[in-house]
């Protein structure tokens, strides 16, 4: 079930030196011509959040309810002075749903910056230009290794790039395709062996905000490991069967292998067989041919 407005659960109240806040007080005392203000906004459902003071209160006084949606009520009361308009009601009604508004939308950034921090996917936010708009720690990492060159992409033509330069290129592809394209999604071969898992998605366009596009990257492992991760995927092996692949690619012998996985020879002969069986080589050679053959899915672009 996916999340809706607003994304935090339960509506929280600015804190209580909130310069919104203290506006509303200040505005309210010096209209009203008050000796005290008092300020409570209670989320439906819930016990006051919380209170706001101007002034020496006391028990005696009047109080308005003002109007400011959203899942919270809140009440002024207020000592002394003359009696409020409708019209100033208004105002300070709309002025403090601005404030509740605003600290609603800091409170969901920070709730959205310390997950994208705390995740290990490097996360960067793109104009449609391919200038970088944000990135997390991760990809901050990323952007380091770029300044000194150790992060070159392979293209077609075996040309080596740099991730940034690859990434700006796609990231203006998307951005000017049509908005309802579903997200890219590919892997890119860096030059020391690494692969890394792409998507590329181009966000809905809010109000008069620019065109911005997400990028994720995640690191899935060597080009080797992510070859032999293929081959297992494509014939559908077995736990057990991908260890006895893996140790076939070190050089082990049927004895080394059952030693290693503290298993019998005559069991390792048994996967041995199963494992000819799915992927029809007779032979360990040829299964390791097979394993060198496989092409894992690397997109090089010709940039």
């Amino acid at each position: 079930m996916g999340a809706k407005q607003p994304l935090l659960l339960n509506p929280g109240c600015p804190p209580s030196d909130d310069q919104g806040i203290s506006a509303v007080l200040d505005l309210s005392a010096a209209v009203l011509s008050a000796n005290w203000v008092e300020l409570v906004l209670t989320p439906e459902g819930h016990n006051p959040c919380r209170t706001y003071v101007h002034g020496a209160t006391d028990r005696t006084g009047s109080s308005r309810d003002l109007d400011v949606g959203d899942g919270i009520t809140a009440t002024l009361r207020f000592g002394g002075g003359s009696k409020p308009s409708t019209e100033f009601l208004s105002t300070l009604a709309t002025a403090l749903r601005i404030t509740i508004d605003r600290h609603r939308l800091r409170s969901q950034t920070a709730v959205l910056r310390a997950a994208l921090d705390s995740t290990s996917s490097s996360v960067l936010l793109f104009d449609r230009r391919g200038d970088i708009l944000y990135a997390n720690p991760p990809a901050d990492s990323l952007l380091s290794l770029q300044t000194e060159d150790a992060l070159l992409v392979k293209t077609e033509g075996e040309v080596s790039l740099p991730l940034f330069t690859v990434l700006s290129t796609v990231v203006e592809r998307v951005a000017s395709s049509d908005p309802k394209s579903p997200a890219w999604r590919g892997t890119l071969q860096v030059r020391d062996g690494r692969v890394l898992a792409c998507e590329v998605t181009r966000l809905p366009q809010v109000d008069s905000l620019p065109d911005t596009v997400l990028v994720l990257l995640q690191y899935l492992g060597s080009e080797p490991a992510v070859r032999i991760k293929a081959f297992c995927s494509a014939h559908k092996l077995s736990p057990r069967e991908i260890e006895v692949v893996q140790l076939l690619i070190e050089g082990l012998t049927t004895v080394a292998i059952a030693e290693r996985l503290s298993i019998s020879p005559h069991t390792v002969r048994d996967h041995l067989k199963n494992l000819y069986r799915k992927t029809g080589a007779s032979s360990r050679g040829e299964l390791l041919g097979l394993v060198s053959r496989t092409a894992p899915q690397i997109d090089r672009y010709n940039v």
